[in-house]
């Protein structure tokens, strides 16, 4: 709602019906007014986002990308909001489209949490998911000892990892020391591990074997060689 020069957030959900005027899509409210029910004022500016869609005839209801706009016209006052709504769903749609390996199953999991609670300006909770999204990839390079056959980019990644983990360990929802600022920092940062961590175990860039041993792996000959050779004798 924008009401005195700001943007207020405000959690409520309400059902509603689409229907078509001429070219235009109005919304129905399907139950009491829920800006009246709060004691809101009826002529402010509102900007509503759907979360999901029930469709009657199949009475099944088809998940939309979480909090997606749906955008007519809306005044200026909500640019910064607006946009702030399509950064957030243009991660979400890359998260449904993306293929994560399967050791990542529940770090997507966290990390979608992370976003809805960031979007419902939640931020302790956001800082939680997010290091529960740490600390799944944390047990996980925890095995590795090469990245693309370095073992220092893996240990200096694991650094990474553990500050990040650190950060996102400061405040919570027991002591709920949160700003937005610093929820979309480690959101976002978290967000890039993720993607970042997939790609590494996709494409078997990652080892939990030393350089050296990988090497002496390749020098040794294979018992299909040996064979030959000993044939050809």
């Amino acid at each position: 709602m924008y009401k005195d020069g700001r943007i207020i957030k405000i959690n409520k959900d309400f059902k509603f019906k689409l229907i078509r005027v001429g070219n235009a899509m109005i919304g129905e409210i399907l139950e009491p007014n829920p800006i009246e029910a709060l004691g809101l004022p009826t002529d402010s500016y509102y900007l509503v986002s759907i979360c999901k869609f029930e469709k009657e005839s199949e009475k099944l209801v088809y998940p939309i990308a979480e909090n997606i706009l749906l955008k007519g016209s809306a005044p200026p006052y909500f640019d910064e909001e607006i946009n702030r709504i399509l950064r957030e769903e243009e991660l979400n749609l890359i998260l449904e489209g993306t293929v994560f390996h399967p050791h990542l199953e529940r770090c997507v999991s966290y990390l979608k949490e992370a976003l809805i609670s960031f979007n419902q300006e939640i931020y302790p909770n956001t800082k939680t998911s997010c290091r529960k999204v740490l600390e799944e990839i944390k047990g996980i390079a925890s095995k590795w000892k090469t990245v693309d056959c370095s073992e220092s980019l893996c240990e200096k990644l694991k650094s990474v990892i553990n500050s990040l983990y650190s950060f996102a360990s400061i405040g919570g929802p027991h002591k709920g020391v949160a700003t937005k600022e610093e929820a979309e920092f480690i959101l976002k940062t978290t967000a890039s591990l993720l993607f970042y961590v997939n790609s590494l175990l996709k494409n078997q860039r990652v080892s939990e074997s030393s350089c050296g041993d990988q090497q002496r792996a390749r020098e040794q000959p294979s018992p299909l060689g040996q064979v030959e050779e000993e044939f050809e004798r």
